[in-house]
């Protein structure tokens, strides 16, 4: 299994501005955000490669981050060579061109890069391993802001049964937490998703589109969703993960 941690979304503070470096690089109690995802995916024996995809505004700063580190397995920088918001392959478009210049041809696991998860992602990819199907994680949630801003989902036996991408009125209580296992038979949709000229940018928008074609199954945590989008959630990570 191959690990694409996506990072190439153009980060802007609470002022609507460019921040100098990746949201993924935030530090979060003297770490960046995205080494205590690597750490969880170091425990993982099954995952044998991590690529970080990100954007030519932020390449040279992953590089740094790159070479002042070390790693228990391969991890490699990839540079989507986009300098702009407005030019951004999405992430979908991102996975697709890691997944072609790597020449990957294996299950993959999508994450974003940043975002803290909150539960096991050893659990959640054993789970994968029981069906071999497309498998995303999801969470209850009653907050209408919140379910308003992200993937909506309604399933039923553990599949998804309907799915909406940021609804303005949402159907269901359960949030997609940008955290995706495709199985390798997967990676041909993608193109097929693509060609057809169907949306790049968020991730669930490939989701809602392959529930109609095949079984996509939902991993319900228990636990939190952690992003570093503003100040006030930056301090309440570093308060979780102070200890």
């Amino acid at each position: 299994m191959k690990c694409i941690l996506l990072c190439a979304g153009y980060s802007m503070d609470e002022n609507l501005k460019l921040k100098e470096t990746a949201s993924s690089l935030t530090l979060i109690n003297g770490k960046p955000l995205i080494n205590y995802t690597i750490e969880k995916l170091e425990k993982i024996e099954v995952i044998d490669d991590i690529y970080v995809v990100t954007n030519g505004i932020y390449y040279s700063k992953f590089v740094d981050w790159f070479n002042d580190n070390q790693f228990g397995k391969r991890v490699k920088v990839i540079n989507d060579n986009t300098s702009s918001s407005e030019a951004k392959l999405g992430a979908i478009g991102d996975i697709r061109y890691t997944i072609n210049c790597e020449n990957i041809n294996d299950d993959i696991l999508v994450l974003a890069g940043d975002v803290y998860f909150d539960f096991s992602l050893t659990d959640f990819v054993n789970q994968y391993a029981i069906k071999n199907e497309p498998l995303i994680a999801g969470m209850y949630v009653d907050d209408k802001n919140i379910l308003s801003k992200s993937g909506v989902l309604e399933i039923e036996n553990g599949i998804i049964t309907h799915m909406q991408e940021k609804p303005l009125e949402p159907q269901g209580n359960i949030v997609s937490l940008a955290a995706y296992i495709y199985p390798r038979n997967v990676l041909r949709t993608i193109d097929d998703y693509l060609s057809e000229g169907n949306k790049t940018t968020y991730p669930g928008y490939l989701v809602e589109y392959l529930y109609k074609i095949m079984n996509v199954n939902v991993y319900l945590i228990d636990g939190k969703f952690y992003n570093v989008k503003t100040n006030e959630s930056i301090k309440l990570l570093s308060d979780k993960l102070m200890f």
